[in-house]
């Protein structure tokens, strides 16, 4: 692995969400704050939709750590339940609760019995549904009389919806009017600008224990960037496979040509110009500026005193500053 090769105490690039390296994009971040405004306004359902690989499931685990313990909360990864009977059984089952042997009415009866109860003493729930573009209108619509639980101060349960575009096509069907007519919160992620895409590898680099700025030629850090459109998902792929070429070839950082070979692999340097790759950045890394302090980062520092170069690498981001209209 690369990692002995380039002195990295991990992989940087993980081929799962990991919230730990969570990296604050204005999309991500814009859309966190969109959900948790609207959960706190208690509405009742509310819906994050992006094109795959943007980072939607990365998003409900931040939400999920930002929300604390106040709250219960049922996590769907995968929304292909079949069935009314199959999407009470897994929420059911992700809340601990009974479920085996239990008819559809009994099911949804416990799960009633349970919000309502919950929320009594002053705990509410949250539904939330990955992969939610596969739910059909009949499961969206048990959706939606759940979400008319209600106690005398409010919603018993919310539902956060979270899917690919599709989902929002779904939400238009006649069928389900009453259903979008509910939909007080839409977020959406979008991919990484040229300039957080970069940083965004340079980020994963640094908690990964390494030097970004000598582990990524500039020139192959836009290429990496430029390509993959700025796809977190791509990204990490990408960054990967050329960190695997670069070692394999023995040489001391990423250049354009293990970018390239790495591009290649996934099928994504296609549109590369026969000449050479899109204009390239002259010196890009040319300082490190901190991500902007939350009281979230100030309690994770403290936690983490006696760690501090894990400290720094979450709380400190490498900005890419972006030679204005200077080409190679």
């Amino acid at each position: 692995m690369y990692q002995t090769h380039f002195g990295l105490r991990q992989r940087p690039f993980p081929a799962t969400p990991d919230p730990a390296r969570y990296y604050p994009a204005t999309s991500h971040e814009r859309a966190i704050a969109r959900l948790l405004n609207g959960l706190a306004d208690g509405e009742g359902v509310l819906v994050l939709t992006g094109q795959p690989g943007t980072g939607k499931t990365l998003v409900c685990h931040c939400l999920l750590e930002r929300l604390g313990s106040e709250v219960d909360i049922a996590f769907l990864t995968n929304s292909h339940v079949g069935d009314r009977a199959g999407l009470l059984q897994a929420i059911l089952y992700d809340l601990s609760l009974p479920h085996e042997k239990r008819g559809e009415q009994e099911m949804r009866l416990a799960l009633t019995d349970h919000l309502l109860r919950g929320y009594e003493k002053g705990r509410g729930t949250i539904l939330i549904l990955d992969e939610a573009q596969h739910l059909t209108p009949d499961l969206l619509e048990e959706l939606r009389l759940l979400g008319n639980l209600e106690a005398r101060s409010g919603k018993a349960v919310q539902v956060v919806l979270v899917g690919q575009p599709s989902l929002l096509e779904t939400l238009r069907l006649p069928e389900l009017s009453a259903f979008a007519q509910r939909l007080a919160v839409r977020a959406d992620v979008e991919p990484l600008e040229l300039q957080e895409a970069a940083d965004y590898l340079l980020h994963h680099v640094r908690i990964a224990g390494g030097r970004p700025e000598r582990l990524f030629a500039d020139d192959a850090l836009e290429l990496l960037s430029r390509q993959t459109r700025g796809v977190p998902r791509l990204l990490n792929q990408a960054a990967h496979q050329a960190l695997n070429l670069a070692a394999e070839a023995g040489a001391a950082q990423v250049d354009v040509e293990a970018a390239l070979e790495g591009l290649a692999m996934l099928g994504l340097a296609e549109e590369i110009e026969e000449g050479g790759p899109s204009p390239l950045l002259n010196g890009a890394i040319e300082a490190y500026e901190p991500l902007a302090e939350t009281p979230e980062s100030r309690e994770r520092m403290s936690e983490a005193e006696e760690s501090p170069s894990e400290v720094e690498a979450e709380n400190t981001s490498c900005r890419l500053i972006l030679a204005s209209g200077r080409t190679n």
